[in-house]
């Protein structure tokens, strides 16, 4: 939360004003304005020594509950604020910088009537949570609760063993009760193999959900993404809004989806908890895939990259440093550095006209009880479902009797949690077995490549081909390699491109060394290295003439030969928490 002096931002419309007392009571009172972008808080008794106001800013609120005293006398209602403010950075990325919960709880005491005082509460939370959510309001806005959707259902997918395998450990801790307090209702499943998150989402009943979110690295969001489009009605199910809370080693989308909300780069826990605030705010965009085929035939779809050479060397052979975190690609780097490689390869591509080029081309489940979250004490399940507020979050531990929850009108008291059951798995019969790679399914459906022919066929005569020796070759669309490598600062989730980026031989060690710490501030452009090239593209295809490499998609490793893909501009749906396109929730 920050402090700032003087008045409110000029030009700023108060949407609401009030005076409300403190929780705990310690004969506080605050006086309360709600604009578009922030709550201000300004203490009234006792009076300040300076006129200094409190201002909350609502990109770090997550929710607002109503809530009522448990003492039967007490005709106050209280309403909460949840927020997640950023702390100041004291040494490096990750090390001295994150987000601590700031609760502040008001108590409104205007009217002697309960009812009267509960309907004042109710106000203010609903117009904090529309704010949160992205829903439009203004002063001359009738604010009730039937203005926000209802309460958004979310399948989360975590991957137990991604990372430093702390996924588990840190959603129990940090995110479970996070968007808890941002009134989605989860179903959490923990996937124990290979394709589990495919053979899933290839099969359940789409509709009862509003979003699936992978808590893992990027592999598993990449198993979600072609489940969706392997299934039959993969048009509408591609609509499904995707998301990441990265607990993994690279974490790659949630680096691009920070950068884009404006965020300072982040790594680890930090970064977790970003995504996570992003997520509660539930505004999605469009995100371009790349379809992805094969020598073999097989087909899939990609959201990150294709990499070659050094980039998916240091990916696949850093794996046995897995334990490491972030960590691994470090060392992974300096064991590659020690032994570079080059790689001769024909590259071919279908350059975008309308795009810049940033070099010219070189020559040559199970229901915890009573609806509660176990939160810190108990393990979680491999299913875990939620339906209801977690009480625990919504307990005072002060001196004074705690105000419990207000159901909103018509809705079940909080102790019916079983009201609202968790939804039902209705699994459709699979067309087959998932990939044994977990690299794509020939029979994945989607839309026609038409810029592509066959791999056994010549590019077309509009294309451009270069045949050397390379160091890397990365195909890539998002921003970010990694968390910490801004890779392509050029690049948005939809526009359309692929980022065609490669380095030649004759690159000294050094000079890649610096390239690369140079990416981490997205700055290697500036370098202007010779061997350094970047091709906006639509369409590309790579052959590997070197007998012996790594191919990754996504950092997952494909079979090695012959590779070429396409961008579908905007085909799927990603929660990035400030775009306004947002998840239909019906």
């Amino acid at each position: 939360m920050n402090h700032l002096r003087g008045p409110y931002q000029e030009g700023a419309e108060t949407l609401l004003h009030g005076e409300f007392g403190a929780y705990p009571s310690k004969g506080s009172r605050y006086a309360l304005s709600l604009t578009q972008t922030a709550l201000h808080i300004q203490r009234l008794v006792p009076k300040p020594e300076t006129d200094q106001r409190t201002v909350v800013p609502l990109a770090e609120v997550v929710g607002c509950h109503t809530l009522r005293s448990r003492v039967p006398a007490d005709q106050a209602a209280y309403f909460s604020v949840y927020a997640y403010p950023l702390k100041k950075r004291k040494v490096a990325v990750g090390s001295g910088r994150g987000r601590q919960r700031a609760a502040r709880t008001f108590q409104v005491d205007g009217a002697d009537d309960y009812e009267k005082n509960r309907a004042v509460a109710e106000k203010w939370a609903t117009a904090i949570k529309c704010l949160v959510l992205g829903i439009l309001i203004s002063s001359e806005t009738d604010v009730a609760p039937g203005l926000l959707p209802r309460r958004r259902r979310l399948l989360l997918l975590l991957n137990p063993f991604g990372g430093r395998g702390l996924a588990l450990q840190w959603c129990q801790t940090h995110v479970l009760p996070m968007i808890t307090e941002a009134d989605i209702s989860f179903n959490l499943i923990q996937t124990e193999r290979r394709n589990h998150a495919w053979e899933l989402v290839k099969g359940i009943n789409l509709a009862e959900w509003d979003g699936i979110v992978a808590i893992s690295g990027d592999g598993l969001l990449y198993e979600v993404l072609n489940g969706l489009m392997a299934r039959a009605d993969w048009e509408e199910a591609i609509q499904m809004p995707v998301g990441i809370l990265p607990c993994g080693s690279g974490n790659a989308l949630a680096g691009a989806i920070n950068c884009n909300a404006g965020l300072e780069q982040a790594l680890g826990l930090e970064l977790l908890l970003n995504c996570s605030v992003l997520l509660c705010h539930g505004a999605v965009a469009p995100l371009d895939l790349v379809a992805i085929t094969t020598a073999s035939g097989t087909r899939c779809f990609s959201c990150l990259s294709v990499a070659w050479g050094f980039v998916s060397d240091v990916d696949i052979e850093s794996e046995k440093y897995r334990h490491m975190g972030a960590a691994r690609f470090t060392l992974g780097t300096l064991v590659r550095l020690a032994s570079l490689h080059t790689y001769r390869g024909r590259l071919s591509y279908l350059p975008a006209a309308d795009a810049t080029a940033h070099r010219p081309i070189s020559r040559s489940i199970t229901v915890a009880p009573n609806g509660r979250l176990p939160l810190q004490r108990l393990p979680l399940h491999r299913a875990l479902s939620d339906m209801a507020l977690c009480e625990e979050r919504h307990t005072f531990r002060g001196a004074e009797p705690a105000p419990t929850p207000c159901p909103s009108p018509g809705s079940p008291p909080p102790s019916s949690a079983s009201a609202l059951p968790p939804p039902s798995f209705s699994f459709q019969p699979l067309l087959g077995e998932p990939p044994a790679t977990g690299t794509g399914d020939a029979r994945v459906l989607g839309p026609p490549d038409d810029l592509l022919v066959p791999l056994s066929q010549p590019v077309p005569g509009t294309w451009v081909t270069v045949e050397d020796e390379f160091v890397l070759v990365l195909a890539i669309y998002p921003s970010h390699l990694g968390a910490d490598l801004y890779t392509a600062p050029f690049a948005r989730f939809d526009d359309g491109l692929v980022h065609l980026c490669f380095i030649k031989a004759g690159i000294s060690r050094a000079a890649l060394v610096r390239l690369f710490l140079a990416m981490e501030k997205g700055s290697h452009f500036e370098q202007e290295c010779p061997h350094l090239t970047h091709v906006p593209v639509r369409a590309f295809r790579l052959e590997p003439l070197t007998r012996k490499g790594i191919l990754t998609v996504d950092g997952e490793r494909v079979e090695y030969g012959p590779i070429q893909g396409q961008v579908h501009r905007g085909l799927a749906r990603l929660v990035t928490g400030i775009d306004r396109l947002k998840i239909a929730t019906g």
